[in-house]
């Protein structure tokens, strides 16, 4: 398959502390994001942007952490962070036979480190950062220690995590913020108007979290694993600027905080035994999340629902000011905020059987079962008052609403592999799934255009997704391989629409969309193994798509509207040039569009896929030298290029190419290193992804994702 397996060590030697900072160095990934805790990741095109439910599997060890149905900001799943991993994998391509649900484009895998029964062993990792352009200073604190319990046959291993990111972005008050321009098609010049208040370092970010590991061997071929993990999130405000004017800013006219919060915790228990030529292995996993995160909806709603009684510019913002329009008197609407409170869990459990030993039959199976829950409420209600938005409504609800969905799993599995004369090998698999759910979801409020009854929906479906490879494997060093699988996503139902004032009903589920993948491969080492390829081609075609439909009615929906096609390419390639000297290339091409035109979802066949570049590309040069018995002088210089791609709010737009450049250099010993950094040496300014508004989108004004400016620190580790 196609594959990147990256090392804990390699992690810290290249100083990656999330998930988000290898995804910009793997071919094949694209992310949208709105900050820490709330990054959709996405291969090969198969973009999250409509739908419930990411098209990317996320594990940790054995346990899926993918939402499996719908989630606060769409996809998003817990990152954790990345000290004391083993290693990182990220496996391109339907990954539906062993992974299934969500793993329409691939599967990102995290393995901890075992707790040793055999050693006491600890680490500690320190880093040091200041950010220019605004920012301040960042630290962050690592630590784990590993206790054997006495006879080798039990360990426990401890992991914990502090850290602060001070915030890059001002939030700035303006009063009055000023009006719209060219008849309230534009917004007005924030970026030269008076401020009345600023706030520095709005978005500084704080994270806390640690894991517990229990490793038992009561026998030779039993073993049981038990992890607990804890990691939190929070942010005074979001990791997003304004546009225009795309300074490190938000412009608002009343002092609106944006506060974000983000809770997961995991626990997972497995047991495994060894028989004499297969093992049996059950995982059983709960987890539960909570995220909480409020948006200033002040200036939108002045131009949403201000456009409604005249122009936009002839409204106030002031609750206490008037505007006469149409022969009616309004007063301004004040100081909004819209607010997200969201806690979703699943528990688990997979019955896996798996050959072991040097056969020429490779073979697994299992069974699995999930449930998931989310209870979802969004609100936005304004002060009580005899002026401002309660004035001209009648009341201060302009949003209430509240959502439940139940969802369960059912699926059985199976694959194995031969090995045939003439250095060939075949795979084929299969995993048969069914799933069920049910909503419940009731709306008040000014923005509620029906019925405030509790409206109830169901789901359910059922399939089959094969895989099968063939591989020439002519020895350690040459791999050819071709490869046709299937993934897919579930669907899940779809709260009723009312009707009138709708004209017409929701169906009543949407089902699952599933993709097909047709991929060529080879992998070749050369050289005395000093030089590595591995590369790729592939065609998926993706039926059935998810997509989001808004009838002029207000309320939307979810369908299967349409077709896309995706093709593409990957490659990696490492050399060591000359001894100590590493150069390596990573890049992907992937072209995703929509196949059809659907016009109730705003698809026009021929367009580009939503967030996904066309080109990414990550370039190193790594030079490393003996100075002593047991220390080496290591230097790197890495380069991540992504070209622009394509976002949509209120309108398509195009986020434009970015390249983040990175130095690291320091000392390596045995037992400690230190480095010294240099994050994104040019100090640009990349536009992540647009972020759609809790309330209402609106023309005049973006919301935009945007990284870490130019930031230089110290590394220290040190292990014993």
């Amino acid at each position: 398959m196609s594959i990147t397996a990256v090392t804990g060590r390699s992690l810290e030697r290249q100083g990656l502390s999330d998930m988000l900072s290898l995804a910009q160095r793997v071919p094949g990934i694209s992310f949208k994001t709105a900050g820490p805790g709330q990054t959709e990741y996405e291969m090969r095109g198969l973009t999250s942007s409509g739908g419930e439910s990411p098209t990317v599997g996320v594990y940790l060890d054995d346990v899926a952490l993918t939402p499996a149905a719908f989630a606060l900001n769409g996809k998003t799943v817990v990152d954790p962070n990345t000290y004391d991993l083993n290693r990182i994998e990220v496996l391109r391509g339907p990954q539906g036979t062993l992974y299934g649900a969500g793993s329409m484009g691939g599967t990102i895998r995290f393995e901890t480190n075992e707790p040793d029964p055999k050693a006491f062993a600890g680490s500690a990792e320190a880093i040091l950062s200041g950010t220019a352009g605004g920012g301040g200073f960042n630290h962050t604190e690592n630590a784990m220690l590993n206790l054997p319990l006495g006879g080798g046959r039990a360990a426990l291993r401890l992991v914990g995590t502090e850290k602060t990111v001070e915030g890059w972005i001002d939030r700035i008050v303006e009063n009055p913020l000023p009006p719209e321009v060219n008849n309230s098609t534009a917004r007005g010049d924030v970026a030269h108007a008076a401020a009345a208040l600023v706030i520095p370092h709005s978005n500084t970010q704080r994270l806390r979290g640690g894991r517990a590991e229990l490793l038992l061997r009561p026998t030779d071929r039993f073993t049981i694993h038990g992890l607990l993990m804890h990691q939190s999130i929070t942010q005074d405000g979001s990791s997003t600027i304004d546009s225009p004017p795309l300074n490190e800013a938000h412009y608002q006219p009343f002092n609106v905080a944006e506060p974000f919060a983000d809770t997961f915790d995991l626990y997972a228990l497995s047991g495994q035994y060894d028989f004499d030529s297969f093992q049996v292995k059950s995982i059983t996993g709960y987890w539960s999340r909570a995220q909480n995160q409020t948006q200033d909806i002040s200036e939108a709603m002045q131009y949403y629902i201000g456009g409604f009684f005249g122009p936009p510019a002839n409204f106030p913002f002031s609750s206490t000011q008037t505007v006469t329009e149409g022969g009616a008197t309004f007063y301004g609407l004040g100081a909004g905020s819209i607010s997200e409170n969201e806690s979703t869990h699943q528990f688990s459990e997979e019955l896996r059987l798996a050959s072991t030993g040097n056969g020429s039959l490779h073979w697994v199976a299992g069974a699995y079962y999930s449930h998931y829950g989310v209870v979802d409420h969004v609100f936005s209600f304004y002060p009580i008052s005899t002026t401002g938005f309660d004035a001209n409504f009648g009341t201060n609800n302009l949003a209430d609403n509240h959502r439940a969905l139940g969802l369960d799993q059912y699926a059985l599995y199976g694959q194995m592999s031969y090995d045939l004369p003439h250095h060939l090998q075949a795979t084929a698999g299969a995993r048969y799934y069914n799933y069920h759910g049910d909503s419940a979801t009731s709306v008040s409020g000014v923005s509620a255009s029906g019925p405030t009854s509790t409206l109830y929906g169901r789901a359910q479906n059922s399939g089959v997704t094969p895989k099968f490879t063939l591989a020439y494997i002519h020895n350690d060093s040459t791999t050819v391989y071709g490869t046709i699988s299937k993934g897919f996503r579930p669907g899940g139902p779809n709260s009723p629409i009312p009707v009138p004032p709708c004209q017409a009903a929701a169906p009543a589920q949407f089902g699952p969309d599933g993709v097909w993948n047709y991929e060529l491969g080879a992998k070749q080492r050369a050289l005395g193994n000093r030089l590595s390829v591995s590369g790729d081609v592939y065609y998926e075609n993706w039926t059935g798509v998810q997509q989001e439909v808004s009838p002029a009615c207000g309320f939307t929906y979810t369908a299967n509207a349409g077709t896309a096609h995706v093709s593409g390419a990957e490659v990696q390639m490492r050399w060591i040039v000359a001894p100590g000297l590493m150069v390596t290339q990573n890049a992907g091409y992937t072209h995703a569009y929509n196949a059809q035109t659907v016009p109730a979802a705003n698809v026009v066949a021929g367009e580009e896929l939503l967030n996904v570049p066309r080109w990414t590309a990550d370039s190193s040069v790594t030079y490393r030298v003996p100075v002593g018995a047991d220390l080496d002088i290591m230097t790197s210089i890495n380069n991540s290029y992504t070209s622009s791609m394509q976002d949509i709010t209120f309108y398509r737009n195009t986020l434009p190419s970015y390249d983040i450049i990175t130095f690291r250099g320091g000392l390596e010993g045995n037992r400690w290193s230190a480095y010294l950094f240099v994050d994104n040496l040019g100090n640009s300014k990349a536009l992540l992804g647009n972020t759609t508004a809790l309330s209402a989108n609106i023309s005049i004004l973006n919301r935009v994702a945007t990284n870490l400016p130019r930031t230089v620190g110290v590394d220290l580790n040190y292990r014993f």
